[in-house]
């Protein structure tokens, strides 16, 4: 199993998208962490898409637009190095 440098686009009631890290599994399904990138959202709904790399993530959530969790998007183009 890789680290958790993937992602999946869940979106909630209010009609607002947020970001889970994701991981693909030995099966090839894929995992995401329990709780979204800003901590505001379980993993409890359908997703948007899953297990997409950061390039594909930034590019669903500029087409999106404003609702996306800002928070959330904000981790894509964070510089952690």
């Amino acid at each position: 199993m890789s680290d958790y440098n993937l992602y999946t686009l869940k979106e909630n009631d209010q009609e607002q998208f947020h970001l889970f890290k994701s991981r693909r599994e030995l099966d090839g399904s894929c995992s995401a962490r329990s709780k979204s990138i800003c901590k505001k959202m379980d993993h409890k709904r359908a997703s948007k898409f899953t297990c997409k790399s950061e390039k594909e993530a930034r590019l669903k959530c500029a087409e999106i637009g404003k609702s996306v969790c800002g928070t959330c998007v904000s981790h894509l183009y964070a510089d952690y190095e």
